[in-house]
C-alpha cells in the first residue's frame, strides 16, 4: 500500500490490525455499487441460462445442491457487502425471496421443475454465509 499524503483524499477506512496482518476494509460507494452489480448479474444471469434447455440436469445429483449454495452463498456475500456489512436479515431474506423466485419460475418451464430442496439449500447457503460474515465482522471490531 503506498504511503498516503496528510492531505490526500482516503477512498478506504484506514487500515484495522487484525493478528500480524494489516486489512483494508473498502467503504467506498463505487466498491459497494460493484458488489451489488455482481449480485444483480448473477440473479439476472441465473434466471436467463435457467430458461434454456441446457439448464435441464445440468448438474447431476448431490452436485445440484452444491451448485445452488454456491450460488446463493456468493449472492449473499456481494449483498452483504453491497450493504455496507450491514443489515443481516435482510439480505437472507432477499437471497431466500430470489430462491424462493427462482424455483416458482421453474415450476412453469417445461423439463424443469420445483424443488423444495433447492429452496432449503438456497436459504441454507444464505443463513451459513451471512452468519460467518457477521461473526468475522464481530471479532474484527
Amino acid at each position: 500500500m503506498l504511503p498516503v499524503k496528510p492531505n490526500s483524499v482516503q477512498t478506504t477506512s484506514p487500515p484495522q490490525k487484525v493478528g500480524s496482518r494489516m486489512i483494508v476494509i473498502r467503504d467506498s460507494r463505487i466498491f459497494r455499487l460493484a458488489c451489488f452489480a455482481g449480485a444483480l448479474l448473477i440473479v439476472i444471469s441465473l434466471f436467463w441460462m435457467g430458461a434454456k434447455p441446457i439448464a435441464v440436469k445440468l448438474f447431476p445429483g448431490s452436485l445440484d445442491i452444491v451448485a445452488h449454495f454456491a450460488t446463493f452463498g456468493l449472492i449473499a456475500v456481494l449483498l452483504w457487502l453491497s450493504f455496507q456489512r450491514g443489515h443481516p436479515l435482510l439480505v437472507i431474506m432477499i437471497v431466500s425471496a430470489i430462491g424462493a423466485a427462482d424455483e416458482l419460475r421453474q415450476f412453469f418451464l417445461p423439463g424443469r421443475s420445483a424443488s423444495l430442496q433447492d429452496l432449503a439449500a438456497d436459504i441454507f447457503a444464505a443463513v451459513v454465509i451471512v452468519s460467518l460474515l457477521e461473526y468475522a465482522r464481530r471479532r474484527n471490531e
